[in-house]
Order: C-alpha cells, then structure tokens, then sequence
C-alpha cells in the first residue's frame, strides 16, 4: 500500500499542479480579452468547469495517496470526509477565482445578466468553502500526530515538530508571508478598481514588508530586552530566526515607511486616499499571520475544559492540548485558541473599516481617517486579548509591555482621528468662505453643533471621569493581576482613551462659532 500511495501522490500531484496551472493561465487570458462573446464565454466557461473538477479529483486522489502511504486505518465516514472534502474544496475555491477574475476584470461582460447571477454565484461560494475545509480536515484529523509540524529542516530533510527542534523554514514565517502576498493582490485589485492600473502598490509591498518585519523585531527586542538579552552575546538581538516579533511594532514602522514610499513614488494619487484602502487590509495579514502561533503552540490563553470549544474542527482541538511552555493540557483540557479569537476579530475589523466605515459612511470618512481606525482597532483588540494570554507569552519585565501600549494604540488612533477632521474642517471652510446659507439652514446647523457638543463632551468626559473613579478606587492586591481585566485597569484603559478623546470638543465647538458667524458673512457679502 505504501508504494501505491507514492505512485497516487505524484501522479496526482502532476494532474493537479498541470491543471490548476492552465485553468489560470486560461482564466488570465479570458478577463483581458477584448474581443469575447456571450456564446463563446459561455463554452469557455464549461471548459473551465471540466479543467475545475480534473483538478479537484486530482487533489482528493493526492490525500488518499497521502493516507495509503501513512497507513491510515480510516473509517468509511473519514473516508468519506476526506474525498468529498478536498473535492469540493478545490471545486469551489477555483469557482471563486474564476469568476471573480471575470467579474471584476472582464469588462464587455459588466451589468449583464450572467454577470450578474456569476457574482452571486462567486458570493455563495465563500461559506461552502469554509465548510468543506472543514469537513476535509475531519477525514484526517485524528490520524496525523500533535502537535503538527511547525515547519521544514533540511538536515536530514522532512518535517520538525514543535516538540523537538527549531525548524529551516518556519510555517510562522509562510504564514506571515502568506499573509503580506495575499494583502498585496486584495489591495492591488481595489486600487485598480480605483484607479484603474496594477501594480500601483507593488514596489510599496516590497519597501514596507521588510520594514515592517524590522520593526516587529526592534520592538519585541526593546520589549524584552532585560527578559532575553541583556548580558547575552552581541549578535543575539539580531538572531531573529530563533523567533521573537510583535506585531505592534511592525505595524507601525510598515506603515510609515510604507506611506513615505507610497507618496514618493506615485506624487499623481493622494496619500489620504491609498493609504484608506491599504492600511485596514493589514488586518487580514494578521489574521492569517496568527495561524503561525497556532503551528508553534504559541500565544495562547490558559487551560479550558475542551467541551467550551467542542465545535471547533477536531485538528484545532487537538494542536490546542499542547503548549511549547506548559507542554500537554492534562486529559479533558486545551489552552484556549487565541490565535483564532485575534484572527476573527482581526477579520471583522477589516470589513467594519472598510465597507462599514469605508462605504456605509463615505460620506464622512476623510483620507486617513481608515488608517488611524486601524491603529484604534488593533489596540483595542490587544488591550482586551493580552489579559487573556497565558502569562509565559506576555512581554516586558513586568508582562505589561504590549498591553499598555495597546491601550496609547486605542488613544492614538482615535486622537488621530479628531485631529484629521478638525483639519479637513478648516481646509474646507477656507474654500466655503463665501457660503451664504439662509436662516433655517442656519439654524440646523447651530442645532447640530450643539449636538455634536453635548455628544462628544459626554463621551469624553464620562470616559476620563468613570475611569479616573476606578483606576483610584481599586487596589490591585496580586501582582498577577497587572494586566488581568480587573476595575483597576479598566478604569486605566477608560482613563486614557478618555484623554485623547477630549480634543474631539474643539470640532463642534468651531462648528458651533462658524454657525453664529454665517449672518455676519452674509451681511459683509451683501454690503
């Protein structure tokens, strides 16, 4: 069975590799081309269908080669799982790329009533793929050894566990890199949508990902300088493949190197509005980045009951009952899964930014105003998730290092925010100075300062007020609580973000003055 399965596995692999290549290639061809018809798209697209399930079969075949060759006793329900999993896995994944690439880049085909009903069928797809992904792993999951592999040596060559070894090539660092190519494609395609051109970010990508990997090194060794490297050999900060980044300082050194690029290299495309669509999609990159914690049984939060996560895919449950700290959960217990809590909300964020923000509210959203949101997000997620992280993986000498910044993330970002509207406010009266609005719109106008007024002066000061009152009215009796989600720092997280959210008073206040000015203007223009 073991020869059979070698031979199922290459041979496989060559029809799937050779057929998932030129579906591509021919996919590639279909979307730029500017002569196609309707009937001709129509037989393409049935070509492209057969070229789909071939390569489907293929990689279904491979995984049961796979398990021929481990000699793996299945049961038929796994059997099962695993054929039809990785079929329609690949059937529908490569739907996706199909008709997204049709539907976006195919332009005699826009507004047609089978473009149309493509982008609903391109949308129905995305659940089915997550459940068949699903499904497909629940063939394999109880057969392959935990914790899994969390990378590739090359001495002798095959896979590492997390359990014995540093390995060659990390899966922490594919997935990052992972992570960055997929950002690049999702922001290439909407800057093309925009702009109409490809290739409008890509010597950016190449500029702000390494800056950003510096970045999320220099500040995890500042971080943990006293805990790993003072006294230790001179080359030690440097030695960043024995692992050691935090993602709030690579984002941050990314991003402005990033713009600086950005606006140095395209002087003809506004900055504000770029780095609008660019910067939120960093937060996909995390999510799909955090799944390098999750292959180094890493960053994860304390010991559960496994039945609170019973829904969770089997492999998931499984890799969680390890810890390359604490080692094996005791029997009937996992650490909790916080790499997939980040990579969730981290995914939500994106669309909230985005489309929530980004398109739901367009018409208040200023350039920059994106950018600034992501910082204010991913602080507050990693105010509210470091608390939650088992105390071996939390940084600094007394383990708060990443968690109060986090917090001056969630101020920044929002202080940001206020200022850039403020801003914008004033570069847009100077170009209405001569506005003549009549008294009833006048008086709308004073109405909603004063709104805005008593909206942003409660906020603000409720937030620094009720946090002043818990942050001084709460002793912290163990040192084990300095991050723990207790009154004393929650008033601490209220007491800052109230601070910067303070200045955001100025805006309907200087709302609230230009209101009562309109009468003077109108009686100075009409004299």
């Amino acid at each position: 069975m073991v020869v059979v399965g070698i031979v199922m596995m290459v041979l496989f692999a060559i029809i799937f590799i050779g057929s998932l290549v030129y579906l591509i290639l021919r996919t590639r061809k279909i979307a730029i081309s500017k002569t196609i018809e309707i009937f001709n798209f129509k037989k393409e697209f049935i070509f492209a269908g057969i070229l789909d399930i071939i390569a489907s079969i293929s990689f279904a075949l491979f995984f049961v080669g796979v398990s021929l060759y481990c000699n793996w006793a299945m049961l038929a329900t796994e059997w099962l799982a695993l054929i039809f999993g990785g079929f329609f896995t690949i059937f529908f994944l490569l739907i996706l790329y199909f008709i997204f690439r049709i539907h976006y880049y195919q332009k005699l085909l826009s507004n047609t009533k089978l473009d149309k009903w493509m982008y609903r069928i391109m949308l129905s797809t995305i659940p089915l793929i997550v459940l068949f992904i699903w499904l497909f792993s629940e063939g394999m999951a109880l057969h392959v050894n935990y914790p899994l592999p969390n990378g590739i040596r090359f001495d002798p060559f095959g896979l590492t566990s997390a359990a014995n070894g540093h390995p060659n090539i990390a899966w922490y660092a594919l997935c990052i890199l992972s992570g960055a190519i997929y950002v690049y494609f999702i922001c290439d395609h909407f800057m093309y949508k925009k702009y109409g051109k490809h290739g409008l970010v890509e010597s950016t990508f190449f500029i702000a990902f390494p800056a950003g990997i510096i970045g999320a090194r220099i500040a995890y060794v500042i971080g943990q300088w006293n805990v790993e490297f003072a006294g230790k050999e001179w080359w030690k900060p440097f030695a960043i493949w024995e692992g050691g980044l935090t993602i709030l300082g690579g984002a941050i050194v990314g991003i402005i190197v990033g713009c600086l690029w950005f606006k140095f290299r395209h002087k003809d495309i506004p900055l504000g509005e770029a780095i609008n669509i660019i910067v939120p999609t960093i937060l996909i990159a995390q999510a799909v980045g955090r799944w390098g914690n999750f292959f180094n049984c890493e960053v994860h939060g304390f010991l559960v009951d496994e039945k609170a996560f019973s829904w969770l895919p089997t492999f998931i449950q499984q890799q969680m009952k390890y810890s390359s700290e604490g080692g094996w959960a005791p029997d009937g217990q996992m650490y909790v899964p916080l790499f997939l809590i980040e990579a969730i909300v981290n995914i939500a964020g994106y669309y909230l930014l985005s489309f929530g923000f980004g398109r739901g509210l367009k018409k208040y959203v200023k350039p920059f105003d994106l950018a600034f949101g992501y910082v204010a997000w991913y602080g507050l997620t990693r105010t509210f998730m470091e608390p939650l992280r088992d105390p071996a993986f939390n940084m600094g000498d007394d383990g708060g290092w990443s968690w109060y910044w986090s917090i001056i993330f969630i101020g920044v970002g929002l202080l940001a925010i206020i200022v850039n509207h403020i801003i914008f406010h004033f570069i847009n009266e100077k170009k209405k100075k001569n506005l003549v609005i009549d008294e009833n719109n006048q008086k709308k106008y004073i109405l909603n300062s004063y709104i805005g007024l008593g909206i942003t002066t409660l906020i603000s000061f409720a937030m620094f007020g009720i946090g002043l009152g818990l942050y001084l009215g709460y002793d912290m009796p163990e040192v084990v609580e300095l991050i723990a989600l207790v009154p004393h720092n929650i008033g601490l997280i209220m007491l800052i973000v109230g601070c910067f959210l303070i200045p955001s008073i100025v805006l309907p206040i200087v709302c609230l003055i230009k209101g009562y000015s309109f009468n003077k203007n109108k009686q100075n223009i009409a004299s």
